[in-house]
């Protein structure tokens, strides 16, 4: 089976398409939507903010950046993962280091209260133990932090999103 080339009218036979003598075509960054923007600001690279349309104006302080292609796309969505993440760490690194806090002002309170009886002195080191081994258990396994963070318009299909109407619409229910 075979074809002819609309730019060079050489003959593509099945299997050859889309690699024509004359050039190679290729989709690798080809735009396959309207740009998706975001806005950077300019003295935090980590910090971005969202228009609510792609063609407002940029507000000062902050720089436009165009999301064209899906390469460009999953490495923005990837890189807001990561700073998302750190904040997420941080927060709960600093949430640790106040219930460490506590618990130690409890424990010496306590140990304060107890101190020349042995026997107790003895159960509340073995109840210490067990809480800590059970505390480190439960954080272990909140260890990986996934934010989620996704661009709506590439995570899911239209079925799944709602219809809008504005000026650029015609003012007709259409799904973006």
């Amino acid at each position: 089976m075979t074809t002819t080339c609309n730019q060079c009218g050489h003959e593509i036979e099945f299997g050859q398409w889309a690699f024509c003598p004359h050039s190679a075509l290729s989709t690798r960054n080809a735009r396959r939507w309207e740009p998706i923007v975001v806005w950077q600001a300019v003295g935090d690279p980590d910090h971005y903010s969202f228009p609510g349309q792609a063609d407002e104006p940029c507000p000062q302080g902050y720089r436009k950046i165009e999301l064209t292609n899906l390469s460009e796309a999953d490495r923005f969505v990837s890189r807001m993962n990561a700073i998302e993440r750190r904040k997420m760490e941080r927060a709960r690194d600093l949430n640790y280091q106040a219930l460490d806090e506590q618990t130690r002002e409890r424990r010496a309170d306590m140990l304060a209260r107890i101190r020349g009886n042995p026997r107790a002195e003895a159960l509340f080191r073995a109840a210490r133990e067990w809480a800590d081994r059970r505390r480190e258990e439960k954080r272990s396994r909140q260890r990986n932090l996934d934010p989620r963070f996704h661009s709506q318009v590439l995570s899911f299909d239209s079925g799944h999103r709602n219809s809008y109407s504005g000026p650029e619409t015609g003012w007709k229910e259409r799904k973006v």
